[in-house]
């Protein structure tokens, strides 16, 4: 094929006329372009940036629905079935897809990728010796990769691979050109340590599937990235869906997929180019410095975790633009189940109505956003639907719906809480005696059995530690002694508060507060480890000892849910079962703070969980004042 033809049929006309160049600031420098090293064991946010820019798989999960779709496979998988004592099943490939030295992509590539990381050496695989992410990308229970034909491949598991081994797993892993890396990884084989001569190699030249391949690298100072002129998703339209569905269009190639509930109110329609004709990434050493790139133009963006109040406060600036999102973890309360009143649905209902999370991501250092269910509805394809946020209540709602739900389960109390005067500025919570008589402040909480509830420990970090959780056990303690409800916060250094939840004696506790970190927006694999009986052992996730046969199964077939389309509908289910069981109260996420300059860039979109700098989808990002398709 010749080059001018080829260019023509990828790379649609009208983005030849951009000629621009994208800079973006990193607080933090990537430590490899090799493949191999750049998602391994020492792997940092850094690269993840560099290389997702250049390398693809054969599935993806798109931002920000986070919606699983096909990359560089033609469609869905096949249904997995036993054959010669392996499970398998087959991929079909795109067949418009070439590398960026513009020779086609096929299965051989594919198999190379797999057939490397499945070498063992030593008894250990290389996958599992370059550690990171790759140990995810080629499970044990991977047993071979075969190619059917130049675009299908076989892939056979020891046993029905779960969701994390296979959609999130195998089917996520980076695929690498074979022509350019067998010669090298025979070399490799030809030494004491091949894991480690690969891991050596400085990448020149490395042909890729992306929209942007390397072209310059400056150790601790900058990557430089150019378009890729034969591309072969540029012009291809992505529509997302807030029911999580997808319909992915590319005319000039006559490929279309419409995927799950393809209709409805749409999220976002991402328009693919690229549309740069270079991306730099430029390493800062401090966010001062980035900051002032940023409000002297030299950069459209900073890239990272976040940025603090104090570095926000010092940008005043009408061309820079601060982003808020939802951030990579969330805080919440937990109840040990085990013991009583903690094992009464109706306590943990009540306490959980007793929260104001609105009233409580106010009052916490820091920005934060309420949470009230496992998972974020931004995070559209797995938030369930059918989990409503609750209906807006004041004080006085709240203390009289909580007093009903004990009372209705059989609490008590010698004087019961009741709101005066609700409304006003002398809304006060007194007691009411059984006689009718009311007394300064409620008091006598009995439980069920008659007998007064003992004193609760409420457990949290000190607030040296973390300020965040230990205001928010205040203010759960703060509710909940308004009600006369004996709760006491005991603040802890860290090396004891793990010990008294998650040691080899652990569960030692009545409630605690703690912050969660959210490992994968993909998939939310917490939905089994945090509550299915299983983990209900020291050290395990399942600290409220949380059982329930019917979640439990329902858990069990999420994890081994042949697909994600049919794991989000057990996803769905999950998530409905916990807000009505309530083994956490969920309270708030901390909210990500980015910086960009809407003068130098035009984003396809501004909300998505884990913040811009957690999904940069190079691709679809667009010079100023450009809109989509032009």
């Amino acid at each position: 094929m010749k080059l001018a033809a080829s260019l023509a049929w990828v790379f649609p006309p009208f983005l030849f006329a951009t000629a621009q160049v994208l800079t973006v600031g990193l607080l933090g420098a990537p430590s490899a372009t090799n493949i191999w090293a750049g998602y391994g064991l020492f792997s940092t946010i850094w690269d993840k940036f560099v290389l997702e820019s250049q390398f693809l798989s054969l599935f993806w999960a798109v931002p920000p629905a986070w919606t699983w779709l096909p990359r560089l496979a033609e469609d869905f998988p096949s249904p997995f079935i036993w054959e010669d004592g392996y499970w398998v099943a087959r991929v079909k490939l795109r067949q418009d897809v070439l590398w960026s030295d513009g020779t086609p992509f096929s299965a051989d590539d594919v198999v190379f990728t797999f057939g490397l990381l499945l070498s063992e050496f030593d008894g250990l695989r290389l996958a599992s010796l370059f550690g990171g992410r790759w140990p995810i990308y080629c499970p044990e229970s991977l047993a071979f990769v075969e190619k059917v034909d130049d675009y299908q491949v076989k892939f056979a598991f020891l046993h029905p691979p779960t969701l994390g081994e296979w959609a999130f797993g195998v089917l996520a892993c980076p695929i690498v050109q074979r022509d350019y890396w067998e010669p090298k990884f025979q070399a490799a084989l030809q030494t004491e340590d091949p894991a480690g001569s690969l891991l050596a190699i400085i990448s020149e030249g490395e042909p890729v599937l992306g929209g942007y391949q390397l072209v310059a690298y400056e150790v601790g100072s900058s990557v430089a990235l150019e378009r890729n002129p034969f591309y072969f998703a540029s012009g291809e339209s992505i529509t997302l869906y807030e029911c999580g569905g997808a319909r992915v269009e590319n005319p000039s190639l006559h490929y279309s997929l419409d995927a799950y509930c393809a209709q409805g109110e749409k999220v976002c329609e991402l328009v693919e180019g690229p549309y740069f004709e270079k991306i730099v990434f430029e390493v800062f050493p401090s966010a001062e410095a980035a900051l002032s790139a940023l409000k002297n133009g030299e950069i459209a963006a900073i890239l990272g975790p976040g940025l603090s109040p104090e570095h926000l406060g010092q940008i005043e600036d009408e061309n820079v633009e601060i982003v808020g999102n939802l951030g990579l973890e969330f805080l919440y309360l937990a109840f040990n189940m085990r013991r009583e009143p903690m094992n009464h649905r109706a306590f943990r209902a009540a306490l959980a109505t007793l929260i104001d999370q609105e009233v409580l991501c106010a009052e916490l250092p820091g920005d934060f956003a309420p949470m009230y269910a496992p998972l974020p509805k931004a995070n559209a394809f797995w938030a369930s639907p059918n989990v409503s946020l609750p209906k807006e209540a004041s004080r006085a709602e709240r203390v009289t719906t909580a007093v009903r739900v004990l009372k209705e389960a059989g609490f008590s109390w010698d004087a019961e809480p009741k709101v005066v005067n609700p409304g006003t500025d002398v809304e006060k919570i007194v007691g009411v005696l059984p006689d009718g008589r009311e007394v300064l402040a409620p008091r006598g909480f009995r439980l069920p059995s008659g007998q007064y509830c003992p004193e609760l420990e409420l457990l949290s970090v000190s607030p040296e530690r973390d300020p965040v959780r230990a205001f928010a056990a205040s203010f759960v303690a703060k509710r909940c002694k308004e009600l006369a409800i004996p709760v006491t916060v005991n603040y802890l250094g860290a090396q004891e508060f793990l010990k008294r939840i998650w040691g080899r004696d652990g569960f030692d506790f009545d409630l605690y507060v703690s912050i969660w970190p959210i490992e994968t927006l993909a998939f939310p694999h917490h939905l089994f480890l945090f509550w299915h009986s299983s983990q209900d052992v020291p050290g395990g996730f399942n600290t409220p000892g949380y059982r329930n046969p019917l979640y439990d199964q329902l858990a069990e077939a999420f994890l081994g849910a042949p697909s994600p389309a049919e794991a989000r509908l057990y996803a769905f289910a999950l998530q409905e079962i916990l807000v009505e069981d309530l083994p956490y109260v969920f309270l708030a996420i901390p909210l990500v703070k980015e910086a960009y300059r809407p003068d130098k860039v035009t984003l396809p979109y501004k909300n998505v969980v884990g913040g811009l700098g957690y999904a940069w989808p190079v691709t679809v990002i667009m010079p100023a004042g450009k809109r989509e398709g032009e």
